[in-house]
């Protein structure tokens, strides 16, 4: 049975025809989809770069290979094209549908709630894979634009949701609340780890016992994305640098980082920040979250992020926003409003100041992380393909 998945993100395409992504790449299409459909069509939009540039992004991994195609949607550059270029980019979408004995739905997005309509249109078996708040994202994407488009994207991604047949949702409750279905669930993180040691613990239990006042915070996210809470953590830190003015925070993401600068520079802590740039996924970003005294992610919206998960995996002791799929993670204690960069300092403090509330989180992070590991989510998610895959439309 042939595949149509269709996300929207960018893709990098190379003179020799090949395809780059984040995150989703040709890795995740064998391990996840492949071994229930024999082929699988990738259609997302697309822009042309040099291999030497995308060989300089280290992020990005190849998307297509054997059993995996790639048709781009090449009418599609940027959100407002769903209007005013609407009928070319529906045209090229139902043929790659076309194409396909089923159809995965990645929303929310534009492209992704055109791709429902058309299947509804066409009688084409699709399912919803459910992974992030349209909401909280446009909302606090960063640009005016983003506070219009997201009750509109709120009420078509609602009503896809609710129209399904099928709906994968990666949180356990967030998702499901406010966007739900008539039809069949499952809950399934995108987030695949692998269970660690109990070494990663111990190590870890003995890094808070040894500390002595120079610790390290880390945040995760595209430099330039506001909704990731840079700007909220920088605040936070300018609090806690009168106690600690030895504290450091490390921020690993893409991007140049000038208008965080210039924040750390305002609030007289720019010697306590580090910009790293990108950190391979895998060991690399693993080691990393290992240096690490707390993980950081008081972001503005967020499904069940992955790096969340991954530091707690490793005994990571971490304070976010009550945003998306976080609460379902962390203790009520290690949670603040989004925004509030006063609870975010205090909550940081109660930590540092308390190696036994640290090594108990510690403790209760690496054992909540377990409930993601690969071979759990794969089993679930697996059931739920096969089952899709069989049910007669």
């Amino acid at each position: 049975m042939k595949l149509t998945f269709i996300f929207d993100t960018v893709m990098l395409k190379n003179e020799q025809g090949n395809y780059y992504a984040i995150n989703l790449n040709y890795k995740l299409w064998k391990d996840r989809y492949l071994p229930v459909f024999k082929d699988m069509i990738v259609s997302t939009r697309c822009r042309e770069e040099s291999d030497l540039t995308i060989k300089s992004k280290h992020a990005y991994t190849i998307v297509n290979g054997e059993h995996v195609k790639v048709l781009p949607i090449t009418e599609y550059h940027e959100f407002t094209d769903v209007f005013f270029r609407k009928k070319r980019v529906e045209t090229q979408l139902e043929k790659v549908i076309e194409q396909a004995d089923c159809v995965i739905i990645r929303l929310p997005s534009p492209l992704g709630n055109l791709a429902c309509n058309i299947c509804k249109r066409q009688k084409k078996k699709y399912a919803i894979e459910m992974v992030a708040c349209p909401w909280d994202g446009y909302r606090n994407h960063g640009h005016w634009a983003g506070k219009i488009v997201a009750p509109y994207m709120w009420w078509q991604t609602k009503k896809q949701c609710q129209d399904a047949a099928r709906v994968l949702y990666v949180t356990k409750y967030f998702l499901q609340k406010r966007y739900p279905t008539k039809g069949i669930t499952v809950n399934a993180s995108n987030v695949m780890i692998h269970k660690s040691d109990e070494i990663v613990l111990e190590n870890r239990i003995k890094k808070i016992e040894n500390n002595k006042l120079h610790y390290i915070l880390g945040l995760v996210g595209p430099l330039e994305l506001k909704s990731k809470g840079h700007e909220i953590a920088l605040k936070a830190l300018a609090i806690l640098k009168k106690e600690y003015p030895d504290i450091k925070i490390e921020f690993v993401g893409a991007g140049e980082g000038e208008k965080l600068r210039k924040i750390a520079k305002k609030l007289k802590i720019e010697k306590n920040v580090q910009i790293k740039g990108t950190i391979p996924a895998g060991e690399e970003m693993l080691h990393w979250m290992d240096t690490l005294d707390m993980l950081l992610i008081p972001s503005f919206q967020e499904g069940l992020p992955r790096v969340l998960i991954e530091a707690m995996s490793r005994g990571c002791p971490a304070a976010g926003a009550k945003t998306g799929g976080i609460p379902e993670l962390l203790r009520e204690e290690m949670l603040h409003k989004p925004g509030d960069y006063k609870k975010l300092a205090s909550d940081i403090k109660a930590v540092l100041s308390d190696k036994e509330l640290a090594k108990e989180l510690a403790r209760e992070n690496f054992s909540e992380a377990e409930q993601y590991a690969k071979e759990t989510l794969d089993s679930r998610r697996k059931k739920f393909w096969i089952d899709f895959k069989q049910h007669e439309w």
